[in-house]
């Protein structure tokens, strides 16, 4: 991963489609280094929506009424990602509900990095969500909301993790 490259920090938050309640796309943020939002659209996924999954998601009904259609959303953002250093948390879930494949791109994934691990005291986790990264090494909460997460601000946090991760 080169150092030089732009980065983009990305969260997307889903709702579930269709009667298995597959995640699809319903919000994508994406933050530059230093934090200004450069792209935050609700995104009317391809499919019926029968979870809102409002209480993680912060997405309600309301939201989808003028929502970007998938498809129209979909190529905004990947051109906005193209040559850029990737920076966002558990990425593949991300990725998946774009439809769109990973290895395409660098990728720095807070969910992965174990330097970031060690320094947050976690290593012994299999796993570690944003949250706790947060507290840990930024000193502060998110995703403390009743009304649901927000992907603008764990953009930020993630891209912040990236800063520190690379000693910035």
């Amino acid at each position: 991963m080169a150092s030089s490259m732009e980065a983009v920090a990305m969260d997307c938050e889903m709702v579930g489609l269709g009667p298995l309640r597959e995640s699809g796309l319903a919000r994508c943020s994406l933050v530059d280094f230093h934090g200004s939002v450069l792209y935050d659209k609700f995104i009317r996924p391809e499919g019926e929506i029968t979870d809102y999954r409002t209480r993680v998601s912060g997405i309600t009904p309301q939201h989808m009424e003028n929502a970007t259609p998938f498809a129209v959303a979909r190529r905004e953002i990947l051109q906005l990602l193209k040559g850029k250093l990737v920076v966002g948390h558990d990425l593949k879930h991300d990725f998946a509900a774009l439809k769109e494949d990973m290895s395409n791109y660098s990728i720095y994934d807070t969910a992965a990095d174990m330097m970031l691990w060690a320094r947050a005291g976690v290593l012994q986790y299999r796993r570690v969500s944003l949250r706790v990264l947060c507290e840990r090494l930024l000193g502060r909460s998110i995703q403390n909301s009743l009304s649901g997460h927000s992907s603008v601000e764990d953009a930020r946090a993630t891209m912040e993790l990236y800063q520190i991760s690379r000693g910035l």
